[in-house]
């Protein structure tokens, strides 16, 4: 019947404990989907991996060993403490001195523990941090032969986790053996004297049965006590894991906004529109520009000038400091993200493919996504050199970053997703920039099909590819310092004339 109970017991523990981490990891990822991307450029991903995935593992420990073997021992001791008191109530009484040493213990254990663990949370989530951005980009560190260097970086965390790890194995061996066993020890030593002394003296009767279940009452009770302070080691180590979790919890997510706009005809205004990242180091200033919908803006100048913070303004990535963006005259501040985000699609410089298959990175797991819809806006958008090399089709696998594709099919399967989308704002992030000419023919054409009737916003290397846009906008160091269309900016002769004719230089 004990054994039954005990494995009835385990199992109720473990259950309670996966059903605790399973609906923690998924509160804790939901809340990590609300977060500003301001968050994701302070923490590196392998952080944020880290307090998913090992943090809440070592929460699950918390109740799966931990909680229920303190709870064993606790009822254990008291059992055992009532039994004595049953033998011999003012003696058991008097050994109840023990109890401010054991809290002493304790409190000292808890304290060094807890700065430990704290630390090796932390330097664990340092490590997985550098191995997800190694990893990412081992065909640099490859190419600049900079293993043994990157080897070194890994080894001086790695060693700072060993010695972390071995401060608390010192601090185990000091507190749960070698400190409780003098001190059980010393309380044998009391049970013997004062049962000897009875004896001898013939100050009452001594029974050899009560001696003997005194010495195992408290070997027991030390035993006990003994696996308490490891399983408080334990529960540290789940604290600093809550504390990392409870920590990210407590990051401020984007608020729900209320404001719907169901049909976005893509009327667009940034109004006087200033924007810093960091320290008011302004990276856009008094920024001005109407788009009407279904036409063509593109934005021109040298790197840092501003152009990816426009299209990262308008997606409402991050707030204004200064000025508004109207879309339809609302402001997007207040303008429901899901909402926003539908009517948009957005074509990256380097496009990311998730694991799974073309279909499903056209779709992204839209049910109401057909194979045929998928298909015919991969074909308009010249995805037919894709399916022409790939015999499964849009059901080809797709590794890990899209890396069995080139450049240029990643970057029709993206194309592909922001037509099928249908959104009624386009934006387009130097999508041409990293592939050939070839590839740009067909994906010109690509664009050309996803520009129709749609607003759209371009950011644009090669200057040939925006001649035919309404506005052209010309940045600066975050100011516009010309804007209107490809004749009338040629004929202004300013900065986007002499970049033009250089690029044309090149060219021929």
């Amino acid at each position: 019947m004990e054994e039954l109970l005990s494995i009835l017991v385990d199992i109720f523990w473990k259950k309670a404990a996966n059903k605790i981490a399973l609906f923690m990891q998924r509160d804790v990822y939901k809340h990590v989907q609300k977060l500003p991307i301001s968050y994701f450029d302070e923490l590196p991903a392998g952080k944020v991996v880290s307090r998913i995935t090992n943090d809440t593992k070592a929460v699950k420990v918390l109740f799966q060993i931990v909680l229920s073997d303190l709870i064993t021992c606790g009822v254990y001791i008291l059992v055992l403490y009532i039994a004595l008191f049953s033998l011999d109530f003012k003696f058991t009484l008097s050994t109840l001195i023990i109890l401010p040493i054991v809290y002493l213990l304790f409190k000292d254990f808890i304290n060094k523990a807890s700065s430990i663990n704290k630390k090796g949370r932390r330097l664990l989530s340092d490590l997985n941090a550098n191995l997800n951005e190694n990893i990412q980009g081992m065909e640099i560190i490859q190419s600049f032969n900079q293993e043994d260097k990157i080897l070194d970086e890994f080894t001086g965390v790695n060693n700072k986790i060993y010695k972390n790890m071995l401060n608390l194995t010192k601090l185990y061996a000091y507190n749960s053996f070698n400190a409780t066993q003098t001190l059980q020890y010393l309380t044998l030593g009391g049970v013997l004297l004062y049962f000897g002394y009875g004896s001898i003296t013939g100050a009452f009767a001594v029974n050899i049965g009560i001696i003997y279940l005194f010495v195992d009452y408290f070997t027991k009770i030390f035993a006990n006590l003994n696996n308490a302070i490891q399983r408080i080691g334990n529960l540290e180590t789940s604290y600093g894991a809550a504390d990392h979790i409870f920590e990210l919890l407590q990051i401020e997510i984007i608020p729900e906004r209320k404001e719907k706009l169901e049909n976005i005809s893509g009327d667009i205004e940034f109004k006087d529109v200033s924007f810093y990242y960091k320290d008011e180091e302004y990276v856009l200033k008094d920024i001005n520009i109407k788009v009407k919908p279904g036409e063509t803006i593109a934005f021109v100048g040298h790197t840092g000038s501003g152009k990816s913070t426009m299209m990262n303004l308008l997606l409402n990535f991050y707030n204004t400091q200064k000025g508004k963006i109207l879309i339809d005259g609302v402001d997007i501040s207040q303008l429901n993200q899901e909402d926003l985000r539908r009517n948009i699609a957005i074509v990256l410089q380097d496009p990311f493919l998730f694991t799974g298959t073309i279909f499903s990175n056209i779709n992204l797991n839209d049910d109401k996504m057909t194979e045929e819809d998928a298909l015919n806006a991969l074909m308009k958008v010249g995805g037919k050199i894709i399916l022409d090399r790939h015999p499964k089709g849009i059901y080809t696998e797709v590794k890990e970053d899209g890396n069995s594709f080139s450049a240029g099919e990643r970057q029709l399967i993206s194309f592909a997703r922001a037509l099928a989308k249908n959104p009624s704002i386009l934006v387009l992030d130097e999508a041409t920039a990293n592939i050939d000419s070839e590839t740009e023919t067909i994906i010109q054409k690509g664009i050309e099909e996803l520009k129709k009737g749609r607003t759209t916003f371009l950011i644009a290397h090669r200057l040939s590819t925006i001649k035919n846009a309404d506005n052209i906008v010309v940045l600066d160091k975050g100011r516009i310092i010309e804007q209107g269309s490809h004749d009338k900016l040629i004929s202004l002769n300013g900065v986007y004339k002499k970049m033009y004719e250089l690029q044309s230089a090149k060219e021929n």
